[in-house]
């Protein structure tokens, strides 16, 4: 046996042990709970959106959901489970996997609401306002189930639908190689991605505020109270330094205040609110979970102020301090 062993090439002896190496690797990999994280359909619509039906433990710990319709809550859709408030935006209220489920903007949201009423989360990470009037659009049942629905809204956000990319930021599959897709991730979040080849389409940002208009209407119009409903603006960090100067940080206000008038929709500028501070960014632009406890109690203040006269169950809204 031994003379064997030693009869054995050396090449032989370094590739077994490199497939050693990487198998041990992608077990650990795996076991670590690296690649326990949602997956996307792609649409030529809306650009993608969280896949239905899936859940999991990022890195073991970090619980995400997403319902029988995509949205980012555990209970099924249920339209008739009424008052339903929708909450629309982007990564700010999706989370993503460094949050725990409970973490969320959506899911404190829910618990400041209270039972009676049924928080549904429309959101994705990268998301503009385009992606969500079309990902709305292309589902028209929930705009009809909408009783009040709260938005967020950024500025620059009017351009285009941004799409489907890359596997490394919305996948559509979990990796068959966990290892070489995290390697992949690493090398894309080291040198960052090529710029999108479709130029924005700011001859259609017009359009896109009618769109956006008409599509508010159809909320206000499902919803039949007034106000029917809160877009908030949320500021990034530079954002809200330049707010805490006294300098406009959303040039395009007067339009998006002129369409929430139209429609009866309250605007609530989170820079205003003197607990929203710079401590609550994790990074330029994202809450920490902190944060997102802070922007839930902001966010159940407003309903709670425009949504008073209907019953969201026997515990009352919690007020913010």
């Amino acid at each position: 046996m031994l003379s064997a062993f030693v009869r054995t090439p050396r090449w032989r002896l370094v590739g077994a042990g490199l497939i050693a190496l990487f198998g041990l690797t992608e077990i650990a990999v795996r076991r670590a709970g690296l690649v326990d994280f949602a997956t996307y359909t792609r649409s030529e619509q809306f650009g993608y959106a969280p896949n239905a039906n899936q859940a999991g433990r990022f890195l073991g710990r970090n619980q995400w959901v997403f319902n029988d319709r995509g949205l980012g809550v555990e209970q099924p859709w249920q339209p008739n489970h009424r008052p339903n408030i929708l909450l629309i935006g982007n990564s700010i209220i999706l989370g993503g996997n460094l949050y725990d489920q409970k973490e969320k903007v959506a899911q404190q949201l829910q618990a400041r609401v209270g039972a009676g009423c049924s928080v549904w989360p429309v959101a994705a990470g990268g998301w503009t306002t385009i992606n969500e009037m079309r990902f709305l659009e292309h589902h028209p049942d929930l705009i009809a189930a909408t009783d009040f629905f709260v938005w967020e809204y950024m500025p620059g956000q009017m351009e285009r639908v941004n799409p489907w990319t890359r596997e490394v930021t919305h996948p559509t599959e979990r990796p068959l190689w966990a290892t070489g897709y995290l390697l992949r991730k690493a090398l894309h979040e080291r040198f960052g991605a090529p710029p999108l080849t479709a130029p924005p389409m700011t001859d259609q940002i017009g359009k896109h505020y009618v769109e956006f208009d008409g599509l508010l209407a159809r909320l206000a119009a499902a919803s039949q109270r007034r106000p029917a409903g809160i877009i908030f603006l949320y500021p990034d960090r530079n954002q809200l330094a330049n707010a805490r100067r006294g300098v406009e940080w959303v040039p395009d206000r007067a339009r998006v205040e002129s369409l929430a008038a139209a429609h009866q929709i309250k605007l609530v500028d989170i820079a205003r609110f003197p607990q929203w501070t710079d401590a609550l960014y994790k990074d330029g632009v994202h809450p920490t979970a902190e944060g997102n406890g802070v922007l839930a109690a902001i966010l159940g203040d407003a309903v709670h102020a425009s949504f008073a006269q209907f019953s969201c169950g026997a515990q009352p809204l919690k007020r913010s301090q």
